[in-house]
């Protein structure tokens, strides 16, 4: 896997660097950023600086994480997870 740190993104970020931000929705219901860089393949997941992969309980908190933080990045994609039973 991957990783970078907070400080790593926000470095990418102003060094326009960043590809896209993937938001996901883990099967915990969480919430975590995949980044893709332009000069490097593969996906690099955000870490904590504990070294756990940083998650946030919901969107709007993400999103305001997302612009204080690291301003606009040039694309964002949403993947929601998928309940097995999930009723219509």
């Amino acid at each position: 896997m991957n990783t970078l740190s907070e400080a790593e993104l926000q470095d990418f970020m102003l060094n326009k660097a960043v590809k896209r931000l993937n938001i996901v929705q883990n099967d915990s219901g969480k919430y975590q950023i995949i980044v893709n860089l332009t000069w490097k393949e593969g996906d690099w997941n955000l870490l904590t600086t504990r070294k756990t992969i940083r998650e946030w309980a919901s969107l709007d908190r993400l999103a305001r994480h997302i612009r204080e933080n690291y301003g606009i990045p040039p694309s964002i994609s949403l993947s929601l997870y998928q309940l097995e039973n999930s009723s219509k």
